[in-house]
């Protein structure tokens, strides 16, 4: 046996079976060996990883490091305590744009490298996409909803354009929405505060939303989407088209000649001229000036004052103004 092991051995029996060691005697020759072989074993005993970390200016020195304050363990992999990197590649949100139900989707994928940029380029696109469609769902309303995706962390965003750019669906894998109701009152909101330094989160979005729809007689609704999340349908109504009959019933513009033509522009400038004045100014007769004047004022583009002078009626401005 060593003698440090059998040092050792001997400080533990006698320390254990009887109430303390001879003063002199174990410190002088039992002690000594013990103290080298804890010195030795703390020497070769490596620090956990997670106790100390390295100085930049000092590589070996090592200090704790505590955790800053608020820290909730596990908080770091939470989404949106992550960089503010949007999702790019197979995870990027896309846009599917239906021209007609029977034919497949143009699939449009949009990549940003930051999260304000993704909301803004998949507003934009969505709002031109409908405008080539026809539609005419207003900008401020897609911007709220797609602003409304950064609770859901942008997961598996789908926009979808149908019926000539009259609906608009925004589907995502997030959270969902637990209480549809209160989602479009005013102030409601479930906004952190890290998705407040990309968005409003005062609860005035959906809302904004709603309202300006409704004077449009528009309409938007929220269900929970296949697997998780949400989708919201944004729906226009049908533009009203014209049937032959009221289409006859619409006044032509009437056909002027060229010094008709010229008489309302004299009337436009001088404001008021009598029929003297008109002929002088286009080089006629003065009883050629009446008898166009007496048109004019037959077809409503042109009123007498009382005093023999004409000027121009609202109608009359209006047919200028197609004119020219």
């Amino acid at each position: 046996m060593s003698k440090t092991l059998w040092t050792t051995t001997a400080d533990y029996l006698q320390t254990r079976f009887s109430c303390g060691p001879p003063a002199g005697v174990v410190s002088g020759i039992l002690r000594a060996p013990m103290e080298s072989f804890l010195d030795r074993l703390l020497a070769h005993d490596p620090a956990p990883p997670s106790a100390a970390r390295t100085t930049a200016t000092d590589p070996g020195v090592a200090v704790d490091e505590a955790p800053p304050p608020g820290h909730r363990p596990g908080a770091e992999t939470r989404p949106e305590t992550q960089s503010a990197a949007a999702p790019s590649g197979p995870g990027a949100p896309r846009i599917a744009i239906y021209d007609t139900l029977t034919s497949p989707p143009r699939v449009v994928s949009v990549e940003e490298r930051d999260v304000p940029g993704l909301i803004a380029a998949l507003a934009e696109k969505t709002y031109h996409s409908c405008r080539e469609q026809g539609g005419n769902v207003p900008f401020t309303v897609i911007n709220e909803l797609i602003e409304n995706l950064i609770h859901a962390f942008f997961r598996d965003v789908v926009i979808t354009i149908l019926d000539a750019g009259r609906v608009v669906r925004i589907s995502d894998h997030g959270p969902g929405v637990d209480d549809k109701d209160r989602a479009f009152l005013p102030g409601f909101t479930t906004a952190t505060a890290t998705q407040r330094r990309f968005i409003r989160g005062v609860g005035s979005g959906l809302p904004i939303a709603r309202e300006s729809l409704g004077f449009l007689r528009g309409a938007i609704t929220v269900e929970d989407n296949l697997g998780g999340g949400a989708v919201f349908t944004i729906k226009m109504p049908q533009q009203p088209v014209l049937d032959a009959a009221a289409q006859k019933a619409t006044p032509a513009a009437p056909r002027l000649s060229t010094r008709q033509k010229k008489i309302l522009v004299l009337l436009m400038e001088l404001n008021v001229a009598g029929p003297s004045a008109l002929a002088r100014e286009l080089g006629v007769a003065p009883a050629t000036a009446y008898r166009e004047l007496h048109l004019l004022e037959q077809m409503g583009l042109v009123h007498s004052r009382g005093d023999g002078k004409r000027a121009l009626t609202e109608e009359g401005m209006g047919l200028l103004e197609s004119l020219f």
